[in-house]
């Protein structure tokens, strides 16, 4: 196969909750898996004769885990994961795309810093990712894990925190919201109880803190729009979506009008692919039409993993839900909902 994509073997299944399982990996050809706390892989499955993509996030942290990891939770009414769950066990081989995602530590730090964490449900798997990660290398920073479920028993990797929160009593503190809790005031997250939350947790300088959330989107959007009025600024805010439907809004937002011929030169793993795509074809579904393998997942403007960058030209971004207004300063575009505007356009992949 290309060499965009990887040939993994589940080492070992692990059951978190009821409805939740961990799978350790390691690569056939024995090489080790070069990724970031934080990130995801997408695997291709394949089902009734149809490739599907799924990315799920790292649980593991590199250098610190012996074996990338992933978990993952049963959704509701999905058959793919539904299918992973019943039917991958310790043995089968799985393909895969290289690890990516911009959920990420931007660098460790020697000076003293806040790190919130903040998490619904199965949107703890990053974030238990880089919490290990921050643990081991970061020793100056004071960790705030602020983990929401509707029960104890739901609880992914409880009883791996309560662990960790007993090995790093200095670094750590962790507060458990659940639903279902009729004995604590508060059960839930919500910008009432935010605001004081973070204000009261804060050790150190409010501009050095970072903040990572990651869980369904209106509790991201809500952490969100909080954190920004509270007067944090865009490069301390990280999420990481889950890949939703964004077929909808796509279609209200529409194509560009211009169907006039866009050159369009991608490059990609050393080599130069030229290709002629009209204005109003996206660049991916053009790309993936003409034969040339670019990495991609949601196809929605999601998750990333189709993030390349524009050296010349211009390209219109339909949908963004990953890029930061920095970021895309710097040229970074996403190719599945990325027009080419400009006649010639260069894309680094």
């Amino acid at each position: 196969m290309d060499e965009l994509y990887i040939h993994l073997r589940i080492r070992e299944v692990i059951a978190e909750t009821q409805d939740a399982f961990t799978y350790r990996l390691e690569t056939i050809d024995g090489r080790p898996l070069a990724y970031q706390a934080g990130q995801f892989i997408t695997f291709l499955i394949y089902l009734h004769g149809t490739e599907y993509r799924r990315s799920y996030s790292f649980s593991s942290a590199p250098g610190i885990d012996p074996y990338p990891s992933v978990t993952i939770r049963e959704k509701q009414n999905g058959e793919i994961s539904r299918h992973i769950l019943h039917y991958w066990k310790a043995g089968d081989q799985v393909t895969a795309l290289l690890p990516s995602g911009r959920f990420t530590l931007p660098g460790h730090t020697s000076s003293p810093r806040d790190i919130f964490l903040l998490g619904a449900g199965s949107g703890i798997t990053p974030l238990f990712s880089l919490l290990k990660d921050i643990l081991h290398n970061e020793p100056g920073a004071h960790i705030k894990l602020i983990y929401s479920n509707t029960s104890e028993e739901r609880t992914i990797f409880h009883k791996h925190l309560q662990e960790l929160a007993k090995q790093f009593p200095q670094q750590l503190h962790i507060i458990l919201l659940f639903s279902n809790d009729s004995e604590h005031m508060v059960r839930r997250l919500s910008n009432l109880s935010l605001e004081p939350l973070v204000q009261q947790q804060l050790r150190y300088r409010a501009a050095d803190a970072q903040f990572f959330v990651c869980g369904p989107p209106e509790y991201m959007r809500m952490i969100l729009l909080t954190l920004t009025y509270m007067g944090f600024e865009e490069e301390q805010l990280h999420k990481e979506n889950f890949v939703v439907n964004t077929a909808p809004q796509l279609a209200r937002i529409g194509t560009p009008e211009d169907s006039s011929m866009k050159n369009v030169e991608l490059h990609l793993r050393g080599g130069v692919h030229k290709l002629s795509i009209p204005g109003n074809h996206n660049i991916l579904g053009e790309a993936l039409a003409q034969g040339i393998a670019i990495p991609y997942s949601c196809k929605g403007g999601v998750c990333g993993s189709c993030t390349a960058r524009c050296t010349k030209g211009e390209v219109w971004m339909a949908l963004n839900e990953v890029l930061t207004d920095k970021e895309i300063e710097q040229g970074f575009v996403l190719t599945c909902t990325g027009y080419a505007v400009s006649a010639a356009v260069v894309i680094e992949i």
